[in-house]
């Protein structure tokens, strides 16, 4: 455990370095992108959960307080009828760890081509696929640590890019059942093979935030800010100063969920993320930009999740998933 702390505080100095010298646009972005509707529909807070299959994605560390085997399958009709769809499995080895592979794959349709006089060329295909190992332990009773390696490998046509990165996330229990803290470093790496002879950064971000359960409320809370990659290199530690700062926390994108609990075996959840005013374009659609929601039914050793989000005036977002515990 020794080395598995020594080794997540280096790759952590090693990222934070990467965010800060990172130069130019983000590239494969669908390593951002959220298939996993309980997540989305809590507005993607979920840093600080524990013990769900979707951690995976939200935050390695999170993987460490499963109890059973778990695996699971979900499909996301996205914007622009973007299909995608990921398989996941997790097994927890007691003191050992927890170990997850997922494979997640994006198809985004046939597009025409055309040659530079117009031309009808037929048509072709743009997929992308990423392919994830993670592991995840907890040490001391409260501290939770997490890892994630990532292939993603994208086609458009006869070209092909692919790049590797990882994710590292921590969790603390604050307040052991009642309160947890999170934060996470996502997409950390580089491109293997770019499209063309310039590589575009990754989408790296740094998140962070708490879930807590406050007595007398029946629902779960969920909070969290994150830090895109595009937004620390518009600021300098050098010559900070208070307008910059409050600027700077303008610029933060801040998440907000909340799951009831109404019956046993069924959930309501209700999110907000606030990248939705980033979404809006003048029309009546605009009001609901960043605002989500769901159902889940949990079947002791099934469950069901259903998620809708909404992107303004590009549309509804739905997602589903069904995961199995044994």
């Amino acid at each position: 455990m020794k080395f598995m702390i020594t080794l997540m505080t280096t790759l952590l100095v090693l990222a934070l370095s990467n965010i800060a010298l990172a130069q130019g646009t983000a590239g494969f972005e669908i390593l951002r992108v959220q298939a996993y509707p309980r997540g989305a529909s809590l507005g993607g807070a979920l840093v600080a959960d524990s013990g769900h299959i979707e951690s995976v994605y939200y935050n390695p560390a999170g993987l460490a307080g499963l109890s059973q085997r778990t695996a699971g399958l979900g499909y996301m009709n996205y914007l622009l009828d973007i299909n995608s769809g990921y398989v996941v499995y997790a097994e927890p080895h007691g003191k050992v760890g927890t170990w997850s592979g997922s494979v997640i794959y994006t198809n985004y349709g046939d597009f025409d081509h055309r040659s530079e006089t117009g031309e009808d060329l037929g048509s072709f295909k743009v997929n992308d696929w990423v392919i994830g190992l993670s592991y995840a332990n907890t040490f001391m009773g409260r501290y939770s640590l997490g890892i994630s390696g990532k292939f993603a490998y994208s086609k458009i046509e006869n070209y092909v890019g692919t790049a590797a990165a990882f994710d590292l996330g921590g969790q603390m229990d604050l307040l052991p059942g009642r309160l947890r803290f999170g934060f996470g470093l996502y997409n950390v790496g580089v491109t293997t093979n770019a499209y063309a002879e310039t590589s575009d950064d990754l989408p790296t971000y740094f998140r962070l935030g708490v879930t807590g359960s406050p007595t007398g409320l029946p629902a779960d809370l969920y909070f969290s800010m994150t830090i895109f990659q595009d937004v620390a290199k518009n600021y300098s530690l050098k010559g900070f100063d208070g307008s910059d700062f409050g600027n700077f926390l303008g610029d933060i994108s801040y998440s907000f969920g909340a799951e009831f609990k109404p019956m046993e075996t069924f959930y309501v959840r209700l999110g907000y993320d606030t990248q939705g005013l980033n979404q809006r374009v003048g029309t009546r659609d605009d009001a609901l930009a960043g605002i989500s929601g769901g159902v889940g039914f949990d079947m002791t050793i099934a469950r069901l999740d259903v998620g809708l989000a909404s992107y303004g005036e590009m549309g509804l977002v739905t997602r589903s998933a069904l995961s199995v515990a044994f």
